[in-house]
Parts: C-alpha cells; sequence; structure tokens
C-alpha cells in the first residue's frame, strides 16, 4: 500500500497590529458609513443587518457541557492509563514527552537549552541523572498535537476566568467537576514544567513540546503519530532565552488556578501560587518574546505582563502587582505596562481588538475595572480609563449607544447579524467579546447598558447555535440531526460536522481527504466560523473556516455559563455524557483475485484495522485462505505439490515489518480436500489497511502439466467478480490473538476422497481413451511427420505403460525404415516407437507404427492427456512417401482432432479406433 502524504499548510496566526487600535481622533476623520478594517463608522449607531432574539433559542447547559468534552479530545500524555479521559476515541498519546532529550536540539531532537546552561543547572533540570525530562500531559493545540504556549496558558486562563466569574452555572449544569478536571491537566502539565532551585526561584519553564514545521506533515491520530518520524523538541524561557510572554500568561493560569483550588485542595493551591509569583517574577527579570517558529508569534509582552499581575493582584492582594501595570508619574502619563498604549496623558487610545491568545487588552480591562472602579487609593484618571476601555470595546462590539453621542465607531457586522472581527476564528472573538460583555453586567449590573450588552451576547449565541442563514450550528456535535442529542439541542439547526482535526476525522492515510466522513464526533467544538457574508465552508481541509482550536473554545465556555445565569432558567437542565459509537467491525479483510489459472491462484489479501476507540496498532492478526486440491489429487498430486509465495507486502515495503505465509494444513477430516493457509501480521504494527499478494502454485503433474482450479475453493467465492475488493470478505476469516474475530470457516466434518494415498496404484478399470492426430509442418514426399496424443476421457486412471498406439500406413519405399521421437511432453526417453509390417496387407496399410510407453511415464488421469508426441519416419536418402493412400493420414487435417483410423489398445485390447479391413 502505497500512504499518500497531504502535507497541512498553516500559515501563522497573525497578530493583530498595534495600529488597529485605534484613537478616536483618527476615527473621526474618516468618512461616516464606510467599513475599515471591521470597523463601522457612520454618524449614529448603525443598526444589524438582522435582529438576532435576545431569548435563548437554544440548550445553554448542553452546549456548556459538550464544550468541556473538546478539551478531552485535545489532551496530551497518558490521559487514558490515569483514568481521565472519558472519550472512548482517545488514548494516551506522545509517551515521547515523557522523556524528552536533555541536550541541544539537533535533527528536531532535544531543547532549546544550551549544552553550558544545561551543565551549569544539572541538579535542577535533571536531579536523578537520567539524561531526560518529563514533559508529558497539557493539551494538543488544534487539529494538530504540538503544545503551543500561548494558546495553551490563555485557554487555561480563560477558562479560569469563566469558572470564578460564574461558578454557580458550572455548578447547576454539573460542569464545575468537568471544568476542573481540564484545569488540573493544564496545571499539572505545568508544574511538571517549571524548574526552579532550592529558593524557589524559576531556572526554566517549558512553554512549547513539538513543532509545527515537523507535525504538519503528518496528519492522523495522536496515538499513532511515531515519534522517531515527527520528532518534538522542547522550548524553555530561561534567563538566555526569555519568553516573558510565555511565562507571564502562565503565572496568570497559575494564579488563578490557585484561588479555584483554595477551599478544596489548599496545598495544590500553595504550589500554583508559588508558581505564579515565581514565573511572573522571572518575566520581570528576563523579558523577551518566546520561540514561535512562525506560529502564535506574540509583538509585545506588555498585555501578557499585565494578564499575570492582574491576577496575581486578585490572588494576593499586593498591590505591586496593580502598580506594574497602572503606574503613572505625576504628570498623568502611564508608566507601567500600559506605557506601550499610552505614551502621553493626551492620547485618547481605544481598544477594538478583544480578549484573544495575542492580544489580552480586554480581558485586562475587564478585569481590572470592578478592582479599580472601587479602589479609592488610585487616581481617579485610572480609574476612569479602565472603566472607559473596558465600556468602549462592550459597546464597540455590542453597537449599543454611549453615552458620547459623537463617538460613532462600531464593529461592523454581516447581513445576518453576527459580529465580525477576523476571519481567521471569527466564533473565537465574538464569543470572547460575549465574555467580557457578560463579565460587565455581573460587575456592573446597575449600568443601563448591561441588559443591552447581554442581550446582544444571547444574539450572538443563538447566531453561532444555528439562527443565521445556513441554518447551521457552528458547535460540532450540537445539533438537530446528531444521533443521542438532537432533541435536547432546540430548533432544526444542523451542526458543523467536518471540523479541521486530525484525530477527530480518522485517516489512516496521512490524507485529509480520507475518510470522506470524520470517524468521531468532536463534542462541543466551536469551529472557525462564518465569514462576513454568512458563509462558511464544511470540510475537513479548511482550517480558516473549519479549525478548532484550544484558545477557541476557551472563551465559549464562560460565556455559556454567564448566558445560563441570565438566560437559562426553565431550560432543560440534563447531564450530558456523550453517546457511544455504533459498534463496528474493528478487523476485517478485503480480498480479490489478480489472476488465476490452472497453475497458480495470484490472491490479494489486504488486512484492515480500524479500532479507533482509541485507535492503536493491532500486533496479533492474521487471517487463512481455505482452498480445494481434489483437482489434483484426481492426477496423483497431493499438497506436497502446493508452494507459496509472496509478491507484494506492504508492511514489509512501509514498516518493513514482513507478514509471513504459511504451509498449507489440512482442514477438516483425515480425508479433507480442504487446506488453508494462515497469513500471519503477528508482531508487525497494523493500522489501517495493509495489503499482501501472494500466490498458491500448483507443480506439474506427471504428464507435465498443472492442473490448479481455483472456482471450488472456499475462500474464492465473490473474488471473481470483485465482490470484495472494497467489501468485507466473508471467506477470508480474521483472527485476533489466534481467535476467530469476523468471518465463516468452512464445515469441520469433511471428509472426502483426498485421504491416504493418491490413486496412483492398480487400476480401476478398463480406461477410457481416444487418440488425436495432427499433420507436422516437417512433413513432405521425405518424410512421414506428425503429432498425436492420447486422452483419457473416462473415469479410471490408466497405466502409460500399458497404452500401444498404431498409425497405419503404406511404404513406397522398399529401403529400411526408422522411427524416430523428435519431442514429447512426457519426455522422449520414456515414448518407444517400431514399425511392424503387415502381412498379408490391408487396404490402406502394408505396415503401422507402435507407440509405446516407458515405465516413468507415470499415469493418464481422467480428463488428462499426454500432450502432442512428434514423431517422425524416415527412409533411406532420395526415397519418397506418398501419404495419400495411408490408412490413418486424414489429408484435411489441420490441427488436433480425433482420429478413429489410429487405434488406441489398453494391454493388448483395442479400446479406440477401427483397424484397416482385409
Amino acid at each position: 500500500m502505497f500512504r499518500s502524504f497531504l502535507r497541512r499548510h498553516r500559515p501563522r496566526r497573525t497578530r493583530r497590529p498595534l495600529a488597529l487600535a485605534l484613537p478616536v481622533s483618527l476615527v473621526a476623520a474618516v468618512v461616516g458609513g464606510s467599513v475599515v478594517g471591521g470597523v463601522v463608522i457612520g454618524d449614529a449607531p448603525p443598526a444589524h443587518a438582522a435582529t438576532l432574539a435576545s431569548t435563548p433559542h437554544y440548550n445553554l447547559s448542553l452546549a456548556l457541557q459538550q464544550s468541556l468534552f473538546f478539551y478531552d479530545a485535545e489532551k496530551s500524555g497518558p490521559a487514558r492509563t490515569l483514568g481521565r479521559q472519558p472519550l472512548e476515541w482517545r488514548g494516551d498519546s506522545e509517551p515521547s514527552d515523557s522523556a524528552v532529550p536533555l541536550k541541544p536540539i539537533k535533527d528536531w531532537e532535544g531543547t532549546n537549552l544550551s549544552a553550558a546552561f544545561i551543565a551549569a543547572n544539572k541538579t535542577v533540570l535533571d536531579p536523578d541523572g537520567d539524561g531526560i525530562v518529563d514533559l508529558s500531559g497539557g493539551f494538543h493545540d488544534a487539529g494538530d498535537h504540538v503544545k503551543f504556549g500561548l494558546p495553551q496558558a490563555y485557554a487555561a486562563g480563560t477558562i479560569a476566568w469563566g469558572m470564578l466569574e460564574f461558578p454557580e452555572a458550572f455548578v447547576a449544569t454539573k460542569s464545575w467537576d468537568h471544568s476542573m478536571e481540564e484545569m488540573r491537566w493544564f496545571t499539572d502539565y505545568f508544574l511538571r514544567s517549571l524548574f526552579t532551585d532550592k529558593a524557589g526561584n524559576v531556572v526554566a519553564f517549558n512553554y512549547q513540546v513539538g513543532d509545527g514545521s515537523v507535525d504538519h506533515a503528518y496528519w492522523g491520530s495522536p496515538e499513532l503519530q511515531d515519534p522517531k518520524l515527527y520528532k518534538r523538541p522542547a522550548y524553555f524561557a530561561t534567563s538566555e532565552t526569555p519568553a516573558s510572554d510565555q511565562t507571564a500568561s502562565h503565572a496568570a493560569a497559575f494564579a488563578m488556578m490557585s484561588m479555584l483550588t483554595k477551599e478544596a485542595d489548599p496545598a495544590y493551591a500553595a504550589r500554583c501560587l508559588a508558581a505564579a509569583k515565581a514565573l511572573y517574577a522571572f518575566s520581570v527579570e528576563h523579558r523577551g518574546l518566546g520561540y514561535s517558529g512562525g506560529f502564535y508569534g506574540s509583538s509585545f509582552d506588555e498585555d501578557e505582563m499585565s494578564w499575570g499581575a492582574a491576577w496575581l493582584f486578585k490572588a494576593t492582594g499586593d498591590r505591586k502587582y496593580l502598580n506594574d501595570i497602572l503606574a503613572i508619574d505625576d504628570k498623568g502619563t502611564y508608566t507601567g505596562y500600559l506605557k506601550t498604549l499610552i505614551g502621553n496623558s493626551t492620547n485618547t487610545w481605544v481598544n477594538i481588538w478583544v480578549h484573544s491568545w495575542d492580544t489580552k487588552w480586554g480581558g485586562v480591562f475587564s478585569v481590572l475595572d470592578p478592582i479599580v472602579t472601587a479602589d479609592t487609593q488610585l487616581p481617579a484618571k485610572v480609574r476612569k480609563d479602565v472603566h472607559f476601555w473596558d465600556k468602549w470595546q462592550v459597546e464597540y462590539w455590542s453597537h449599543t449607544p454611549r453615552d458620547d453621542k459623537s463617538d460613532t465607531t462600531y464593529l461592523a457586522t454581516s447581513p445576518g447579524g453576527f459580529a465580525y472581527l477576523n476571519g481567521w476564528g471569527s466564533a473565537r472573538y465574538n464569543t470572547a467579546a460575549q465574555l467580557e460583555a457578560l463579565a460587565y453586567r455581573k460587575h456592573f449590573p446597575d449600568d443601563p447598558s448591561s441588559a443591552a450588552f447581554t442581550d446582544w451576547a444571547m444574539g450572538q449565541m443563538n447566531y453561532i447555535m444555528g439562527d443565521n442563514p445556513l441554518s447551521r450550528s457552528f458547535i460540532v456535535g450540537f445539533g438537530s440531526d446528531v444521533p443521542g442529542v438532537g432533541d435536547l439541542v432546540g430548533g432544526t439547526a444542523k451542526a458543523a460536522r467536518h471540523p479541521h482535526h486530525a484525530a477527530a476525522h480518522g485517516s489512516t492515510t496521512n490524507n485529509q481527504d480520507d475518510p470522506a466522513e470524520n470517524a468521531h464526533t468532536l463534542w462541543g467544538g466551536l469551529v472557525g466560523g462564518p465569514g462576513m457574508k454568512d458563509e462558511h465552508v464544511d470540510i475537513v481541509s479548511d482550517y480558516v473556516y473549519n479549525e478548532v482550536a484550544v484558545d477557541y473554545n476557551a472563551a465559549m465556555v464562560g460565556a455559556l455559563a454567564g448566558l445560563w445565569t441570565y438566560y437559562g432558567a426553565g431550560q432543560r437542565n440534563e447531564v450530558f455524557t456523550p453517546p457511544k459509537e455504533p459498534e463496528k467491525i474493528d478487523f476485517f479483510p478485503y480480498a480479490k483475485m489478480v489472476q488465476a489459472t490452472s497453475r497458480a491462484s495470484q490472491i490479494s489479501v489486504t488486512i484492515n484495522n480500524f479500532a479507533n476507540r482509541p485507535p492503536h496498532y493491532q500486533r496479533d492478526l492474521s487471517a487463512r485462505y481455505f482452498f480445494d486440491i481434489s483437482e489434483l489429487h484426481k492426477r496423483g498430486q497431493t499438497i506436497a505439490d502446493v508452494s507459496t509465495e509472496i509478491y507484494y507486502d506492504a508492511g514489509a515495503a512501509n514498516r518493513n515489518q514482513p507478514a509471513k505465509v504459511s504451509k498449507p494444513v489440512r482442514w477438516g477430516g483425515e480425508n479433507s480436500c480442504v487446506h488453508y493457509v494462515t497469513i500471519d501480521w503477528s508482531g508487525t504494527d497494523v493500522v489501517g489497511a495493509s495489503e499482501l499478494q501472494f500466490g498458491l502454485i500448483a507443480a506439474q503433474s506427471t504428464d507435465y502439466k498443472t492442473y490448479w482450479d481455483a472456482s471450488n475453493d472456499f475462500s474464492y467465492a465473490g473474488l471473481t467478480d470483485g465482490t470484495y475488493a472494497k467489501a468485507l470478505d466473508p471467506n477470508i476469516p480474521v483472527y485476533q490473538g489466534g481467535k476467530l474475530y469476523y468471518g465463516k470457516e468452512p464445515r469441520t466434518d469433511l471428509n472426502d476422497t483426498c485421504g491416504g494415498t493418491p490413486p496412483d496404484g492398480p487400476d480401476t478399470g478398463t480406461p477410457t481413451l481416444t487418440a488425436q492426430y495432427a499433420r507436422s509442418a516437417q512433413s513432405s514426399s521425405e518424410r512421414i511427420a506428425n503429432e498425436i496424443q492420447v486422452t483419457n476421457t473416462g473415469t479410471s486412471v490408466a497405466d502409460l505403460s500399458q497404452i500401444t498406439v498404431r498409425y497405419w500406413f503404406t511404404s513406397e519405399p522398399t529401403t529400411t525404415l526408422t522411427y524416430a521421437c523428435d519431442y514429447a511432453p512426457v519426455n522422449c526417453a520414456n515414448v518407444t516407437g517400431k514399425i511392424v509390417a503387415v502381412a498379408p496387407p490391408v487396404t490402406g496399410a502394408d505396415r503401422y507404427v507402435e507407440l509405446g510407453f516407458a515405465g516413468k511415464a507415470g499415469k493418464l488421469y481422467p480428463g488428462a492427456a499426454t500432450g502432442p508426441i512428434q514423431s517422425r519416419i524416415q527412409a533411406d536418402q532420395g526415397a519418397t512417401f506418398d501419404q495419400s493412400n495411408d490408412y490413418s493420414y486424414p489429408a484435411k487435417s489441420t490441427g488436433l482432432a480425433d482420429t478413429t483410423t489410429i487405434t488406441v489398445y489398453y494391454k493388448g485390447t483395442l479400446v479406440y479406433g477401427t483397424p484397416p479391413k482385409a
């Protein structure tokens, strides 16, 4: 089998340019009513192209529960072994992450640490001295299997944010424990990635395992990804290689986890808080941007630094963290992290980009706003600015009229009413804006705009769930057409079915087009979303419209919890568990007859392993091909006359793991004609389809002919017309671990004609024999040359040594005649010929040549023939013959044909033909 390699092309996810954060003063100069980079500008708040309902049309509890199962699909490491994988189709993956070589990267293997750094910090990095680091766990990024730092830390922090804002919704929908499981999988991995000295100071922090440049050449299940072919280097933040964008973002996630576990698990909370403090301090001391490899590149780190500091303040109450963000000088100019946005006291900057993996300002202001508004220790300017920035963005997204009627800058919407920021992952940005709107209402319930903000959010979520021109749910598994949940969803929208996700797709050929339908449902996965004109393409290969990722779902989790808080009363609130996938046959054969002749059968058998719950290599498969040798036995042959030969083996060609074909074995009773060969893949890594072509070859019989006949073979049925070339073949049974798994076997009470010695003993009666004649091209007036063949047309075996044949002729030459055998299939050495005079002569003959056979010529079995024996009768030089008056000469003969003027005798008794009369 040849594998089709289709490289996944995923350009880097571009960070939004800072210039898109437009000052209001600049916006005012643009002509009203136009759209600039997603910004709608006009003289008044523009109406949505379509009005979206502010009451829930779909089940919010179900969507929230499903959204968390997406993260189970993204788990890397030994989740199934540890009992922390609820999805039946996901198993352990990337075992090599638990043993990353502690050495500088070479050929995509190792770490970005220098040899000098490793040597200097050996006791911290490798205390047991085994030369490896354990970086197992964490989450795959998207449909690929790299563990990227920025989106992973963003996802952990954003999920935690939603939990901290709306804990009652998680508890009421039975989602709290599940969300805590996902958070624990995040932070357990983060803790494993953190290396500190005895004083608790950070020495190194791993923020990425794998590399898109290598990983994206593979499209298949992570359980099957070969670490030797797709190596997974690790990237660390150190004093030599700073990555404060990475470390500060992870510090935020640790701080939030400490808050989530403070009561239930104080010891774990303390570990997380210590890690948060240490990572943030390390970030402050070692500023710089981490490795991206062309994916998830960061433009600056001030937003991540602010995100980390904001959550550390909430976790500790230490005002130094607030000051790092919001510090201003005596002129009112920001000197903290905000100075990267606001360079002077007159700047009227506003933020149009929403909270996301690379730009967290929207989240920063949303978190800071309720803190600083009530904090009288902060300057009034700071309190006013933060509240303005927070509210302005939600107004911008929701088209809610502002107090300042002169500000008419709003985000563009699609004709269907969808708030659209960017084409790549439009739904993720939309749900992040929803989360900001819902957080605003929670903290500022008395603001007249609050209800309008969340009504807008509810309408946007209705759109995502199916209230759109396509009637499509952009949440995988959340649709009226999804078995097991359709009646719970609400509405008639159908769910996106083909997310750009290798594990859910389940290809075994490294091809995004194979299979045509995804093998599994990616429960709760938020696909990229619609375009500006409400368009969407639901195919696996479209990574713009249909990609899924850990950062896509993160804000949706919190938004659904907030929406359930304000709009979920009275909705059905049932516990969701992914329905079991339908039972199927995992191991089965396809087969075809490549060629069937009287000499051999050339058969192609393709073993299939589509066990994908979870996917794995199967190493104990075999199959049997059953065949019948009765046609050989009738001609004196045994199973020893059947051999096998392998012509093509996909396992050997692709994986250097050859299959084996056994010697034939009798099946059934001691007289059974049925035998089988075992095609054995045990010890080889079978996954998907693996073809093997082999031959069953019959030796020549004693007459130098072959008599193989495939038509009576048990496993031949359906092969001649191609029935089983692409369908399960029940007549070639498959065995797992030596036990029958699929298919059927022949009866075991067979006891027919093939027992003991083949029928080559004493004759069983007088055989029925015929003679065929053909004129030879060598025949001329100088010689008589012809071809004579004897055929056994009866049911008894004939001993060739008891057969004689007479060809009757007249001899014009009076000299001595000689006989010669020029060629015989049974070998001329086994053919005798003598010329006998007929006295007195008879009509048409005064002589005959009598052909006989030596004992070594063997037997002539029913249906068999001797083959044409080329004979020649020659006189002395110059003598001539006239065959026209010869009794046995058929003048019109052009090819072998029955000729009754040639007589055949068995044990001296005439059995065929008519001798000439006197």
